[in-house]
């Protein structure tokens, strides 16, 4: 099911309806909706896609005229099949889709790093076809590796770069994307599955709604020969060597070793080594590393913590690299309950935070805060952190704390926030306050007195 994407629809709409040809290079995780993103945006276009794969280029080639000639052309894919190269090829596609008339043709090149890796006259013989073809033509270049498009891509082709039109980095969807993938669930068990799954929506694909979260986890994550049970392996697998060493690291963040020492106790490498192996994740999007929002506040505050940015990743450390072998011993239920259901109630909390980040970012766009934000970020104290901290111009402060974890959210919660502000010498012009529980009455009475203070339940969300 399709969902969302508004904003990138229209982006790729109005770069077709440019004169000329256009060259757009649209990159991100693997499963956020590339292929289906160009899948919706092909409809009544003429229209060509092509998976690149991982050989040399004499099969590459050889697996594109053969793929063309199974495809109706007017010429019932002769041409395709007797082009001798890359340009003979991309010239053939260009013609066929010109002789279409169904305006501007689409050419869509999945996992395109594989071209450039394996085959040196690709890109040039691409610019050559955009440059020299009787119809204007719209190439995107699809890619999963973050790392390659925005590390490598530019210097392998050198001055061919000048001929892309932009880039475009596809982000994970968001939290009411997930909402409305999942109608039938409430906000809590979208919010959950979010934590789990985050914003990718193969893995929304994966689970199935007419089931619980907990069934899901049990029968697509868990089980044996389930479809997401070896993904966190594939996804350090697809771009990384040395699986041992960051699986390490992975397994250590996971669990709540987020400092570069604490790194280096557990996994034994030197801490320049980590240092390396951690720059690797953070350029595939993998691990973040978080410093504390700008204050006078130092000697209270953690200097910089890393953690893993990808949800599933940081679900497949906690709950399946990290008991592997007793979750192929024991039986599914019997392993959920004894080791997954105790501990995802902490699990979700890291989360939620992130959820309500989302919320406010919405609010913030749509100028419904009582500040306008320039800045935000979070304040990780050594005694208790603040999750989110909003700043406008005028060094004007929302302070945001999330709860998943109480039942009841109460006056003294609000005390202990209120001192952690203090210790970040963050002044609390506005404070919100997020639960996955309920507030007190007391509290409640409070927020009604004092307008600074708001108070939001994950129904709100």
């Amino acid at each position: 099911m399709f969902v969302g994407r508004k904003k990138e629809l229209k982006y790729l709409e109005e770069n077709y309806r440019k004169e000329g040809s256009r060259l757009l290079v649209l990159y991100g995780h693997r499963g956020v909706g590339k292929t289906a993103l160009l899948k919706q945006f092909a409809q009544q276009k003429a229209a060509h896609y092509y998976a690149a794969r991982p050989c040399s280029e004499a099969q590459q080639l050889k697996l594109w005229r053969e793929e063309l000639a199974e495809q109706e052309w007017e010429d019932g894919g002769n041409a395709a099949a007797q082009a001798a190269d890359y340009a003979g090829v991309l010239a053939h596609i260009g013609r066929a889709l010109a002789a279409k008339g169904a305006g501007k043709g689409l050419i869509v090149i999945d996992e395109f790093q594989h071209l450039i890796k394996y085959s040196e006259g690709f890109m040039q013989a691409l610019t050559d076809q955009l440059k020299d073809a009787e119809a204007p033509c719209m190439v995107v270049l699809l890619s999963s590796s973050i790392s390659f498009v925005e590390t490598d891509f530019v210097p392998r082709i050198g001055s061919l770069a000048l001929g892309i039109s932009a880039f475009y980095k596809l982000p994970q969807m968001g939290f009411m994307d997930c909402v409305n993938f999942f109608k039938d669930y409430s906000t809590r068990q979208c919010m959950e599955v979010y934590s789990i799954l985050g914003g990718i929506p193969a893995y929304w694909s994966a689970f199935d709604p007419k089931l619980s979260v907990e069934d899901n986890i049990r029968l697509k994550i868990l089980a044996e020969n389930a479809p997401l049970r070896e993904e966190g392996e594939r996804i350090v697998l697809a771009e990384l060597r040395e699986l041992n060493v960051y699986s390490t690291l992975l397994s250590g963040l996971s669990s709540g070793l987020n400092k570069l020492n604490e790194l280096h106790v557990h996994s034994g490498c030197s801490r320049a080594k980590i240092s390396v192996y951690l720059k690797n994740l953070m350029e595939r999007e993998l691990v973040e590393k978080i410093f504390p929002f700008d204050s006078a506040s130092s000697a209270n505050a953690k200097k910089g913590v890393y953690r893993v940015s990808l949800r599933f990743l940081e679900f497949y450390f906690c709950f399946v690299f990290s008991r592997q072998s007793f979750l192929s011993a024991m039986d599914t239920d019997a392993y959920f309950e004894k080791y997954v259901a105790p501990k995802l109630s902490a699990f979700h909390q890291g989360n939620f935070r992130k959820v309500c980040g989302e919320y406010l970012q919405i609010l913030n766009s749509n100028n419904m805060l009582p500040i306008k934000s320039v800045r935000e970020g979070e304040w990780i104290g050594k005694k208790g952190s603040i999750d989110i901290v909003l700043q406008d111009e005028e060094w004007e402060n929302i302070l945001a704390f999330c709860d998943w974890q109480k039942e009841v959210v109460g006056v003294e919660e609000l005390e202990a926030y209120r001192q952690i502000a203090e210790e970040a010498r963050l002044h609390a012009d506005h404070m919100y306050l997020f639960a996955a529980g309920r507030f007190s009455d007391e509290l409640k009475a409070m927020a009604e007195e004092n307008k600074s203070l708001k108070l939001i339940d994950i129904d709100t969300l």
